[in-house]
């Protein structure tokens, strides 16, 4: 059994964010995540010479304190601005500053565990309430005690792992839960012979199966020509199931006519809950009154990066408030 003052599932940007903010606070914590490396979808692999951010390709800022903190990582060599572009909310057209990890969109999150405790390749399988606080239970049979617990998967996930231990929600929680729906996201990273030719290194089709396309090398995270494919939510709600070599074979079909370069090899990746399709602009909940469980993550705050991170503040704050 291992004991910290808080307990964070989750390590994604409002994981991190949380604990680091709960750290500020004099609280010790662990953040436990079933992946092999922190960021969830802030998410870069490398195969052989190639880099690809395959999950979130970039970031705007709005808020203050995402402003400031942006700011600081531009400092250290963390983020890069990549390229810019009109605000997508129709009410403020500005032109907008779309930033990206450095070495990756990980090496963001990468940089925020470097900080904290963080257990990776640890999968959660239920919160139960203890007499001191709270428990997590690994399908490994480890436990963890703590006072409180910050909870950010995905909403379905989070349910799970509620549904399966003795933390009842509230019934206004539960209802809110209950309407959270997810758009599912096919990546497909295409390694090409010779540079892409995107313009301005990224490209949004107007028609057919893609809804996005990056260039990782036009990033300057890539030493070779690297391309990232993401589908539209339609395409992917009806092919999520199938057998990737399918739809990556469909998917880089309909990529080739706008590339520059062939593509000589391609691997797929499925994001089941890519992006909330509604959100609450509430930061972040507790399940019940005086219960230390608090969720979080860009669902409560916003379906983008910077989402995340107040939701991430936000949580931290809800929970030392119980404690």
């Amino acid at each position: 059994m291992k004991k910290v003052d808080v307990i964070i599932v989750g390590a994604g940007m409002a994981g991190l964010t949380a604990a680091g903010r709960l750290e500020e606070l004099g609280l010790t914590t662990v953040v436990l995540d079933k992946g092999r490396a922190p960021g969830g979808r802030m998410a870069t692999r490398t195969i052989d010479s190639a880099r690809f951010d395959h999950g979130a390709q970039h970031f705007s800022v709005r808020s203050p304190q995402f402003r400031e903190q942006t700011a600081h990582w531009m400092r250290i060599g963390v983020v890069n601005e990549w390229f810019r572009a009109a605000s997508l909310t129709v009410a403020d057209r500005r032109i907008e500053a779309r930033h990206i990890g450095a070495g990756g969109m990980r090496s963001i999150p990468e940089h925020l565990a470097a900080s904290l405790r963080v257990e990776t390749s640890t999968t959660i399988d239920r919160i139960d309430l203890a007499p001191a606080g709270v428990a997590a239970v690994a399908t490994s049979g480890e436990v963890w005690n703590a006072a409180g617990v910050v909870l950010t998967p995905p909403v379905p996930q989070t349910q799970l792992l509620l549904g399966r231990g003795n933390v009842e929600l509230s019934s206004s929680v539960e209802e809110m839960l209950d309407t959270v729906v997810y758009d599912p996201c096919l990546a497909v990273m295409a390694h090409l012979d010779t540079a892409a030719g995107l313009p301005d290194g990224h490209l949004t089709p107007r028609r057919g199966p893609i809804a996005w396309m990056a260039d990782n090398q036009h990033k300057g995270i890539s030493a070779s020509p690297a391309v990232t494919i993401h589908s539209s939510p339609e395409y992917a709600i009806a092919r999520l199931d199938a057998d990737s070599a399918t739809w990556v074979a469909e998917m880089t079909d309909a990529a080739q006519s706008h590339l520059a370069g062939s593509i000589i090899h391609a691997t797929g990746h499925r994001w089941r809950y890519s992006r909330p399709v509604q959100t609450f602009d509430v930061g972040a909940v507790a399940a019940g009154p005086g219960v230390p469980v608090v969720l979080g993550g860009e669902v409560f705050a916003g379906a983008r990066v910077e989402g995340a991170f107040l939701s991430g503040l936000a949580a931290a704050d809800q929970l030392w408030g119980v404690l």
